[in-house]
């Protein structure tokens, strides 16, 4: 049941960006595989080569002892791969059996109610899952809709399962009845590659390991090898990164506090940002740090208080009133087509260059202009934002904060997009912010923090679970904290 791949000398550009960069690896027939890699290492590349959603530049992929160039989509699926996601694909108006026969009903015959019902309890009780088939898919907590996704694929006979972050946004114990499935799956014949960040969950379940950066094999380690240590090594690389320069003493001041936040999967955070200082927030997807800047802009929070120099903050608009600065993970949402760099850049404080509801154009376009080349924007003032580059737009609308007279400025995945001549501009961009201000930034790449904080809070599980000050912030420390379970400090930490 079980099939082979074989992987030489693949490689895939998009543009000037080269993924990957002559890839070969090896998955035997029967093993739980783990890859493993940093943000643009090049896996989610690798796994749209192998389903068929992307074609090689050159390279040959080996499946079941056939060899091809490529692979469409209908032969991935008719040797038995079969992708496992990691965003939850399920239709949750529908019913448990309804989403395990999804795809793979009868061509000509429709499969009644009871045929299906059966088919889908045999799946689940052979993969050993106590979930009811006649139940709604949207009643069920997120890691036993994992379970549906798994029992689906086995149902349509998979060889191969690749589990992209199957634990991503799971709490304990719902990752555990996650990875016992998958070991009762490749018990049945199915091989896994295993795709995680979670490097606890890879040392548990994985035979071998193949380990990318930049787009290339950079380890592949099998047995006794697959260690802590040897793994935190190979994400982080030989270089290491040096702290922040300039590092603050913290001040008595303190200007954002927030207490007790939550907004699922974000459980607690509580924080202090001191005057001129660089905070960042660390984690993976499903920690809470992909939503920490939306809670603690009042644009999402569930619970919890945010207090901006003594006052309560509920919404973006009264944080924007009270000097936060706003930059979300998303800049597109942030960018109006057809409008030049002026009208982005004046908008947040466009009541200072009016009077009278007349906008004052040439108070506007003196301030916008100074702005700008403060943060080193290289444009014209007429030119439309969206036709700069990333590196540019990120800092024009980083200066839109500064016109305004922010004192401090929330930013979420500040390197998304550009390219790498931009982004240590932008970094010392972020730097200097933080030398007349303050910052908070929330990353997935512990590079950007490791390169313009002061203090780091890594998250794990929705909580804080380690908290980094000045030189103890490096790669391998934000790495070992935010990828590494740790019992003792899984139930979260206080952070001053």
């Amino acid at each position: 049941m079980s099939v082979s791949v074989e992987i030489r000398d693949v490689a895939k550009s998009f543009g000037q960006t080269r993924a990957l960069k002559g890839v070969s690896l090896d998955i035997p027939a029967g093993s739980v595989h783990g890859l493993i890699g940093p943000n643009g290492s090049g896996k989610s590349t690798l796994i749209r080569l192998l389903t068929g959603l992307e074609r090689p530049d050159s390279g040959t992929i080996t499946l079941a002892g056939s060899r091809h160039r490529e692979i469409h989509p209908g032969q991935a699926r008719r040797v038995g791969i079969e992708l496992v996601p990691q965003e939850l694909a399920l239709v949750p108006l529908v019913k448990v059996w309804e989403n395990i026969i999804l795809g793979d009903e009868p061509s000509r015959f429709r499969l009644s109610k009871s045929d299906g019902r059966r088919v889908a309890r045999r799946v689940l009780d052979e993969l050993g899952l106590d979930i009811g088939v006649d139940e709604p898919t949207f009643m069920l907590d997120p890691g036993e809709q994992r379970l549906v996704m798994f029992a689906r694929t086995f149902h349509r006979t998979a060889r191969l399962m690749i589990a992209d972050e199957p634990t991503a946004g799971l709490g304990e114990k719902e990752s555990r009845t996650v990875l016992d499935a998958l070991l009762r799956l490749n018990a049945k014949g199915v091989t896994i590659l295993f795709v995680s960040h979670h490097l606890s969950d890879v040392i548990e379940i994985c035979d071998r390991v193949t380990a990318m950066r930049d787009g290339r094999v950079s380890a592949e380690l099998a047995g006794a090898d697959i260690t802590e240590p040897r793994l935190i090594k190979e994400l982080t690389g030989a270089n290491a990164v040096a702290p922040a320069p300039g590092t603050v003493q913290r001040q008595s001041k303190v200007i954002v506090e927030g207490r007790h936040l939550a907004m699922p999967p974000l459980r607690q955070l509580n924080f202090k940002l001191h005057q001129n200082e660089r905070l960042g927030f660390a984690g993976l997807l499903g920690s809470g740090r992909e939503n920490a800047i939306n809670v603690i802009s009042g644009a999402a929070r569930l619970w919890g208080s945010v207090r901006v120099k003594g006052e309560f903050i509920d919404n973006p608009r009264e944080s924007i009133a009270n000097g936060l600065g706003i930059l979300t993970g998303n800049r597109q949402l942030s960018i109006v087509p057809g409008w030049n760099l002026v009208k982005h850049v004046s908008l947040p404080g466009l009541s200072a260059w009016s009077r009278f509801g007349f906008v004052r154009q040439n108070s506007e376009r003196a301030a916008a202009k100074h702005a700008l080349a403060r943060l080193k924007v290289t444009a014209e003032l007429d030119h439309e934002l969206a036709d700069l580059s990333g590196g540019n737009q990120q800092r024009a609308l980083m200066s839109r904060w500064l016109m305004c007279g922010s004192d401090v400025l929330l930013i979420d995945e500040p390197c998304v997009g550009v390219d790498i001549a931009a982004r240590a501009d932008l970094i010392a961009t972020i730097r200097e912010f933080g030398q007349s201000q303050a910052v908070i930034v929330a990353s997935s790449d512990p590079i950007d923090l490791v390169e313009c904080c002061d203090r780091v809070l890594c998250l794990r599980k929705g909580v804080v679970v380690k908290e980094l000050v000045g030189e103890e912030i490096t790669e391998e420390a934000i790495v070992r904290a935010i990828m590494i379970a740790d019992r003792s400090t899984d139930g979260g930490v206080r952070a001053a």
